[in-house]
């Protein structure tokens, strides 16, 4: 199971490459996405999760778009600093904003003390009350996958994004190499920067594809789930999911080959746990 703490130390004792290694390696192999139904209204957004599903891809978005207003924003510039270093404090968010635009994510839930499919909380943020849909995704490749990382305070990026940028230009111009150290050892610290959120959302247990991106004017697109090294591989129907929504998804799952399941309270448990029934 991939343990935050010794990824931080085998970055900071061994390098990038292993580094690099460690997160790829002790990826989960599986992760969880939960997606909203509706039983009446909101037909647009029954609509669009039924067809995204039915096309094998996921919905990746912009930072903006999403729900935290830290997003890609768990660290600050300190403009004291840039100030005193003789740059221009908006040159430097201007940075920090064009590195964040390139790239696009989408969020899903690992196992850890709580298996995905009995995490309340995420039913009911993600799943509208278990009216909604887990799904299942088999890691096929982790090279975008990366685990975000839980804090108590934001900590201070300046001289990250200053350095990255700086050696970036530098590569772009052909004086060091993109293979550079220096630039490798940057370039993870800014992609692991926009996996961190506050301590408050560590019940998601989250992991989050990085997708890079160039010139895309929209907010968000989708994306096959093998190009972003998933695949898909059962649904997880909430308790009190409407028939007409189940009839559908039970229509996505036969089409695309894959198990779906039906939750319920586990009457019989004396822990907070689910049942999960396999359809046909």
């Amino acid at each position: 199971m991939f343990d935050m703490k010794e990824y931080v130390t085998v970055f900071r004792k061994e390098g990038v490459a292993d580094a690099e290694k460690y997160r790829m390696d002790n990826a989960p192999k599986s992760i969880f996405k939960f997606m909203p139904l509706y039983d009446r209204g909101n037909p647009e957004v029954n609509r669009r999760n039924i067809e995204t599903l039915n096309e094998r891809k996921v919905w990746a978005s912009k930072y903006y778009s999403l729900n935290d207003p830290y997003e890609f924003n768990g660290m600050f510039l300190n403009e004291k600093k840039i100030i005193s270093s003789g740059n221009e404090v908006e040159t430097f968010y201007d940075y920090k904003k064009y590195i964040n635009d390139t790239f696009l994510t989408t969020s899903f839930c690992a196992e850890g003390e709580l298996h995905p499919i009995n995490n309340m909380p995420m039913w009911a943020y993600y799943g509208n009350n278990h009216h909604g849909i887990c799904v299942e995704y088999e890691v096929t490749n982790p090279i975008c996958l990366y685990p975000v990382s839980y804090e108590k305070e934001r900590n201070d990026m300046t001289s990250v994004l200053g350095n990255f940028v700086s050696l970036a230009l530098d590569a772009v111009k052909g004086r060091i190499s993109p293979q550079n150290e220096d630039l490798l050892k940057f370039q993870f610290l800014m992609l692991n920067l926009m996996c961190i959120k506050h301590r408050s959302w560590n019940q998601e247990n989250e992991f989050r594809i990085l997708y890079p991106v160039t010139h895309l004017k929209e907010i968000g697109k989708r994306l096959l789930d093998k190009e972003v090294g998933l695949k898909m591989k059962a649904i997880y129907i909430g308790k009190d999911c409407s028939k007409r929504n189940k009839k559908n998804l039970k229509d996505v799952a036969n089409k695309l080959k894959i198990d779906i399941y039906q939750m319920s309270v586990n009457e019989q448990s004396s822990y907070f746990d689910m049942n999960f029934i396999k359809l046909k």
